[in-house]
């Protein structure tokens, strides 16, 4: 590992050196911590876990004030996926929806797909807005009424219950049928003090 990071570009190197000394510090989290965070499902998602755990976190709030509350975005963000049935890779939607990997990434440019960003390893497409034929109808006009808010706000909208829609969620009541509905609840979404 010496070698390897000694090889780096200096930046990078006082990046990597400072990281492993943070990562050191793991060493002083109890074995429940140690069991909760090695639990998540990427290493990325091990790493906020350990440095969320009591153990770290006075030290954290000192280093960052905020950083407890990025990290629970972070963690309610992957949940908000996970709970609803995951995301494909751009690749699985290609071949689910039998188009190319562009262009699936030039509907998702267009508004035609939901997705969401992971950073450098690209998009994922939440699998509720499939169905056995392809994308739910309705979907892309949803998404049209949608468009000021980020992806994360879309998500939201379409996976949390609604009293407009009795309270079911709107990608429920769209593949139910009911785009009306759906598109009247997309309109006022956000809005303060709506129902």
């Amino acid at each position: 590992m010496r070698l390897t990071v000694e090889r780096e570009a200096p930046i990078l190197r006082t990046l990597l050196v400072r990281g492993i000394n943070a990562v050191l510090q793991f060493t002083a989290l109890s074995e429940n911590a140690i069991a909760d965070a090695t639990a998540a499902p990427t290493d990325l998602t091990v790493l906020l876990r350990a440095l969320s755990s009591r153990e770290l976190l006075d030290d954290l709030v000192a280093a960052e004030p905020l950083a407890p509350a990025f990290i629970r975005g972070i963690e309610a963000s992957r949940r908000l996926i996970d709970k609803h049935g995951g995301a494909f890779t751009a690749v699985k939607v290609a071949e689910a929806l039998d188009i190319s990997r562009q262009m699936v990434d030039k509907r998702r440019r267009a508004g035609k797909l939901l997705a969401v960003s992971t950073g450098r390893h690209g998009y994922r497409y939440p699998v509720w807005q499939f169905d056995e034929s392809g994308v739910v109808p309705g979907l892309e006009d949803v998404l049209k009424v949608l468009s000021a808010h980020d992806e994360w706000m879309q998500v939201a909208f379409f996976v949390s219950k609604d009293p407009r829609l009795a309270n079911r969620a709107p990608i429920d009541a769209l593949k139910d049928g009911e785009l009306d509905a759906v598109l009247d609840a997309a309109a006022v979404y956000g809005e303060h003090g709506a129902e």
